[in-house]
C-alpha cells in the first residue's frame, strides 16, 4: 500500500461510513455468536489499528501488520499489542486464540499464497474459535484503486466457502455486501477506461457530514439485514464468518480460493446463536 494511505487510513477510520459500517458489523458478529468477554482475538493485517480498538472491550486484541507506518499509528491509538509482522513468515503457537479478525487483507499483493495463511489461521485458533474475513469481491470490479491500496486478487463466494471447508471449518455466514456500490464501483471503472485515468490514487475522499451520515445510515441497515440472514447477489466486498470445529478437514485438494470460475455453492446459512 502507497504510504500516504495510511495517512489517509488513520485519520478516516473513526468516521468514515464505510470503515465504521464494517466495524459495528463485526462487533455484532462478536455478540450474536455469544463468544462473551474475556476473548483473546487477533486483528492480522490489523493496519493503523481502528478495528483493534472496536474490539478491545471483548478481550485482550493482539496486531500484526508488515508496515511499520501502520504499526506507528496503532502506537498512536495507545494500542500496545501490535507489532510488525509478516504473516507469510508469521509462524503462530496452536489454540491460541478465541477469534481473528482478518479485513482486507488476504486480497494484499504482498501475501504470497492466501491458503496458506487460511491454515495458519486455522491452526492457530481454538478450537470453536471464529473467524471473520472480510474481502474485495468480483475481479471484474478491479480498477485504480486496487493498485493504490495494493489490492492483488478479489474474490467470489463459493470459491471461498469451499476453501475454508477444506480446511475444517463450518462456515457460519458468507455473502456480498455493500451491493449498491458494486454498481457505482462498476461504473468507476468504465469512466477510469473513457477518460484514461492514470493516477494512481484511492477512493478514500473526503465527504460532506451528510452524505457521511446517509451513508452510514445504509450501512447500519444492510448491516441489519445481514444479521438477519438476508444475502445479497453482488457488492463490493465479500464477508464471511467460520467456526473451527472438531471435524476432520476435507481430503480435496482440487478447490481454490481465487476468482477463476462462476461457481457460487456452498452451504452458507445463516446459524447466529441468539
Amino acid at each position: 500500500m502507497q504510504l500516504n494511505e495510511y495517512d489517509k487510513m488513520f485519520a478516516f477510520e473513526n468516521d468514515y461510513w464505510w470503515y465504521r459500517g464494517l466495524h459495528e458489523l463485526v462487533e455484532s458478529c462478536i455478540r450474536m455468536m455469544r463468544l462473551g468477554r474475556h476473548l483473546t482475538i487477533l486483528d492480522a493485517g490489523c493496519g493503523t489499528g481502528r478495528s483493534a480498538q472496536v474490539l478491545e472491550p471483548y478481550g485482550t486484541v493482539e496486531g500484526i501488520d508488515y508496515s511499520t507506518a501502520a504499526i506507528d499509528h496503532c502506537e498512536r491509538r495507545g494500542l500496545k499489542h501490535c507489532r510488525v509482522g509478516d504473516l507469510n513468515e508469521w509462524q503462530p503457537a496452536a489454540d491460541v486464540y478465541d477469534v481473528i479478525v482478518s479485513l482486507d487483507v488476504l486480497c494484499c499483493k504482498g501475501i504470497r499464497d492466501d491458503r496458506e495463511i487460511l491454515e495458519k489461521f486455522y491452526y492457530a485458533l481454538r478450537t470453536d474459535g471464529v473467524l471473520i474475513l472480510n474481502l474485495p469481491a468480483f475481479s471484474l470490479l478491479r480498477r485504480i484503486h486496487d493498485a493504490a491500496v495494493s489490492i492483488g486478487r478479489r474474490y467470489r463466494k463459493g470459491h471461498v466457502v469451499r476453501e475454508l471447508r477444506r480446511l475444517g471449518f463450518k462456515v457460519i455466514y458468507a455473502g456480498y455486501r455493500l451491493p449498491l456500490l458494486f454498481f457505482i464501483m462498476l461504473a468507476k471503472k468504465v469512466s477510469e477506461k473513457v477518460m484514461g485515468r492514470r493516477t494512481i490514487v484511492s477512493d478514500l475522499t473526503p465527504l460532506p457530514s451528510w452524505i457521511n451520515r446517509s451513508l452510514l445510515a445504509f450501512h447500519r441497515l444492510e448491516n441489519a439485514l445481514i444479521n438477519r440472514g438476508v444475502r445479497f447477489p453482488v457488492g463490493g466486498s465479500l464477508f464471511l464468518v467460520a467456526e473451527k470445529t472438531r471435524g476432520m478437514r476435507s481430503s480435496s485438494q482440487d478447490d481454490i480460493i481465487k476468482d477463476t470460475t462462476s461457481g457460487e455453492s456452498g452451504d452458507d446459512r445463516l446459524k447466529w446463536a441468539y
